[in-house]
């Protein structure tokens, strides 16, 4: 009997530790960053880029395979850009964005959006092709805004996609806090994780 107790008193403490709120902040520049805060204490996290320096090599098969090295250390989006050009990487990258609230869609009600941020800039050496690509980029943002916007839980702290004639600068910088439970961050993690595999293997990034 005493052993029924102490059973049933652990499964409810696992019970409420699974529902009690947990901070999570992601960031997208260049590379994914995430961090899981529970009772303001860092649990987890992933920087994508950080990446070990590779030793020096002397012989002409370990140039070649640090040369190989440095291409596989190369941040994500530069990955991108490098395959897709900048507007090419943004759709790649909003494309993942979509997909992966697209599985969790049933899960946003439970998420409540502390502070959202999206700023791109567009700019090339010539002006027309900015507006071709600016065009490009809204085409390939405003699917996830329009999600996004359903949603009655998330504010929009900051949006911002504008195009710039003067310079040649491109710059994509996104992130998000949210606080959720951690049954549903398990859930939309195990969904999220399975479609950023897919997505690295289908881009050819790895």
């Amino acid at each position: 009997m005493t052993f029924l107790i102490i059973l049933g008193v652990i499964l409810l403490l696992l019970a409420a530790i699974l529902f009690l709120p947990v901070g999570v902040s992601v960031k997208f520049r260049d590379d994914f960053r995430v961090k899981i805060k529970f009772a303001g204490i860092t649990v987890y996290k992933i920087n994508t880029d950080e990446t070990e320096q590779p030793e020096k090599k002397d012989t002409e098969k370990d140039k070649k395979t640090e040369k190989k090295d440095e291409n596989q250390a190369k941040k994500l989006f530069t990955r991108l850009k490098d395959k897709h050009g900048f507007s090419g990487a943004v759709k790649s990258v909003m494309s993942f964005l979509l997909t992966c609230l697209t599985h969790i869609k049933k899960l946003l009600r439970h998420i409540k959006v502390k502070d959202i941020r999206l700023n791109i800039t567009v700019g090339t050496e010539d002006a027309a092709k900015t507006a071709v690509e600016y065009g490009a980029v809204c085409t390939a943002v405003y699917p996830v805004l329009s999600l996004l916007d359903t949603c009655r839980n998330i504010n929009f702290k900051k949006i911002a996609v504008k195009s710039d004639f003067t310079h040649e600068s491109a710059d994509f910088d996104f992130s998000l806090t949210v606080t959720m439970q951690i049954f549903f961050i398990l859930i939309a993690a195990f969904k999220i994780f399975s479609e950023y595999k897919k997505f690295i293997s289908e881009e050819d990034i790895q």
